[in-house]
């Protein structure tokens, strides 16, 4: 899921959502309070571009905003998520 998760702004939301599962599985405490951080940062990203493009209608076509805005910085989140539930999951 994390290799698609930068594509659109649809993917990273799931991405995200998915995401915060993991810290109810997490057992050690510093591994989720890490995994925790990561996450929160990356969930004000979708919560950003989730709300512009629900305030631009909703488009079926969002790329060009997406892309010039957004995956840059979801991709980012992305990486560091998944070193983080490395992490969180070898705890």
């Amino acid at each position: 899921m994390a290799s698609g998760a930068a594509a659109d702004v649809a993917a990273f939301a799931r991405f995200i959502e998915q995401g915060e599962a993991l810290l109810a599985e997490a057992a050690d405490a510093g591994a989720r309070e890490s995994y925790a951080s990561v996450w929160f940062d990356a969930e004000i990203l979708n919560a950003l571009a989730l709300e512009r493009w629900e305030s631009e209608g909703r488009p079926t076509d969002w790329q060009a905003p997406w892309r010039a805005d957004f995956q840059h910085d979801a991709a980012q989140a992305v990486a560091a998520l998944r070193e983080a539930a490395a992490a969180l999951l070898q705890a």
